[in-house]
């Protein structure tokens, strides 16, 4: 049963540290994993894009923390494209840094999906290139900015959630080796879309087309 409250909370903030838009998630069940199995999950905010390269610089400016892989290449290095080339636990710093964190797996994929079980953000409409950024040759390809495809913007007002990267999640994987990724990438083929999907990678990688996004509590 989903908890009432005499406070109403903004549909959408911003997160003073590093500006970012952070949109609200109500607390309730949705229908989670292939299965559509019923899974409650408390209320949180979560960023309404995924971290960009202008908001990474500021926190490195402030903290001196180190690069990520793949700013010198003109490719993955624009202000407003999602920063990729962060560790795991590079993202768990900067979430630290924005008085954030990362967002648990059931998070992600309500803020993903809404509350239906439908296959991807924006329904049951198999992807293609005005809904997500995906299937892009590695020679050629790179992320889009963030935002770019509002058609495939999920029930929420999350954008880019399925392809253009995949984003780190709190979870192991399989624990001590890999954590989970989520929502799949620019090189990915459509099926690996949906936001049932799960993946992982290891903490320590340095990925073109992994990143992350942040969520906060709501209260």
């Amino acid at each position: 049963m989903e908890e009432k409250s005499n406070i109403t909370q903004k549909k959408e903030i911003i997160n003073e540290k590093d500006g970012s838009a952070m949109v609200y998630i109500p607390a309730g069940i949705f229908l989670m994993g292939n299965e559509k199995n019923s899974v409650n999950v408390d209320a949180f905010y979560i960023d309404k894009y995924p971290i960009t390269n202008n908001q990474y610089k500021k926190f490195i400016a402030e903290t001196n923390y180190a690069e990520p892989a793949f700013w010198k290449n003109i490719k993955f290095n624009n202000p407003n494209q999602p920063v990729v080339g962060v560790t795991w636990s590079d993202a768990v710093a900067y979430a630290n840094w924005a008085g954030k964190r990362l967002p648990e797996e059931k998070e992600w994929e309500k803020a993903s999906r809404g509350t239906d079980g439908r296959e991807y953000p924006w329904g049951n409409i198999k992807p293609d290139q005005s809904l997500a950024v995906f299937d892009l040759e590695i020679s050629k390809g790179a992320p889009t900015n963030v935002g770019t495809h509002p058609s495939g913007v999920s029930p929420f007002g999350c954008y880019d959630m399925s392809g253009n990267i995949w984003e780190w999640c709190q979870e192991w994987y399989t624990e001590g080796k890999y954590r989970v990724v989520r929502g799949g990438s620019w090189i990915n083929h459509q099926n690996i879309l949906s936001c049932a999907y799960r993946s992982c990678s290891v903490p320590v990688g340095k990925d073109n087309n992994v990143g992350f996004r942040c969520v906060k509590d709501s209260t």
